[in-house]
């Protein structure tokens, strides 16, 4: 029995030893020599999935077929070092959903974490990586420079830079252009319904018409069809702006307080809806004081008139802004955080304007009906504007 045992141990010791001389190792994952590997993302691979709207972790042999993998790479947390990226086959690689370069086949693409913080001014950032099917072909690491060379980066100068930004829908863009279509609609009918009001309201040279005569105050009266709808168009507009401020983290007067946590479409025009109607409603609860103010004064027979004209100029001023918010609404404004400070500065401008062209525009006879005017416009534009500047940040 011993005799069997003895040669057989040695022909399997033998053919094991034979057979591992072919055996090869698993491929080692070697980046430039620049570079020394901190970090392998191959176990956080994401699919986005139409079910859940959002990504989820890659899974093998259920997501093998598809072409494009994502990574969440943490800006802050990884300052100072680098991102690489390869694939076997040619990829095209996406940063938070723009594409920005092509990867050749087994070559590297390096991208500097600062220079993407600095550009993109996130703590977090979306990299896409689209081309053959599966994750057994990319590569990303995060990796520390051995020398102190320049980072290669995300540089809009490069000569083989491509910025090509896919069509993104998004609730507050879907919102948009639905407010948009409701406020077209509203400003055809008025004009249909009277033509001749509604292109006086809207010419900027009718608000410095001081012809007591030829004014539009005399075809129109503050509860007239055509201006209650002219001040709910202004109501709209300026319940637009204030919800794309407060979707790009501006709590204007905090909204933020009735806007809805996680708004999609719908409750975003719920939410333009509501601001809209507390915006028209403190137009006529400003119109009621104005009257208040008037008859102390006795300036009760132009009270109309300065009211249709700051309709007038509310109208003009806020929607050349809408016009600007809907067409920064489509494109991804990082530079709008920044401008938190100044963002009060163009309401500060236009209201002190109007106050001053109020003044010379119905500007009676008179050197006390004159101080008397100047006092009522200080009650009804200065005063409210200085409490509302107080508590607008």
């Amino acid at each position: 029995m011993r005799s069997i045992f003895t040669p057989f141990f040695w022909a399997f010791f033998t053919a094991l030893l034979f057979l591992g001389t072919f055996s090869t190792s698993a491929p080692k994952i070697t980046p430039p020599e620049r570079f020394f590997p901190v970090y392998n993302y191959e176990n956080d691979w994401l699919v986005y999935s139409d079910q859940y709207k959002n990504y989820v972790p890659f899974s093998p042999g259920v997501n093998e077929g598809t072409r494009s993998a994502s990574l969440y790479i943490d800006l802050v947390k990884n300052r100072r070092y680098f991102l690489l990226l390869t694939s076997d086959t040619e990829s095209y690689l996406f940063v938070e959903g723009a594409l920005q370069n092509r990867i050749e086949g087994n070559s590297w693409q390096e991208l500097s974490i600062d220079s993407l913080f600095k550009i993109y001014k996130k703590d977090e950032l979306l990299v896409t990586i689209y081309g053959s099917e599966g994750v057994a072909d990319k590569i990303a690491l995060l990796c520390n420079k051995k020398k102190t060379n320049e980072a290669i980066g995300l540089n809009t100068s490069r000569p083989n830079f491509i910025n090509i930004k896919p069509i993104s829908f998004t609730p507050f863009g879907n919102f948009a252009v639905i407010a948009l279509v409701l406020i077209l609609i509203l400003n055809a009918w008025i004009f249909n319904l009277n033509p001749l009001s509604f292109l006086r309201l809207i010419n900027p040279i009718e608000f410095f018409n001081s012809d007591p005569r030829d004014q539009v105050s005399k075809i129109n009266k503050p509860y007239s069809n055509t201006i209650i709808f002219f001040a709910l168009i202004t109501a709209m507009w300026m319940g637009f702006v204030l919800v794309f401020l407060s979707s790009n983290r501006l709590n204007l007067f905090s909204v933020n307080n009735i806007l809805s946590e996680k708004p999609n479409t719908l409750l975003i025009l719920g939410d333009f809806l509501i601001l809209s109607t507390i915006f028209f409603i403190l137009t006529y609860v400003k119109y009621i004081f104005m009257l208040l103010a008037g008859n102390m004064l006795n300036l009760d027979k132009q009270v109309d008139t300065i009211f249709i004209k700051i309709i007038q100029s509310s109208y003009m001023f806020y929607g050349a802004l809408f016009l600007i918010v809907f067409t920064v609404s489509f494109n991804r404004a990082t530079w709008i955080g920044d401008m938190r400070p100044y963002i009060l500065l163009p309401f500060l401008f236009f209201y002190f304007a109007r106050f001053v062209a109020l003044y010379v525009v119905t500007k009676p006879p008179g050197a006390l009906i004159n101080l008397y005017l100047f006092s009522y416009l200080c009650v009804i534009e200065i005063i409210p504007l200085i409490v509302s500047m107080k508590f607008a940040l």
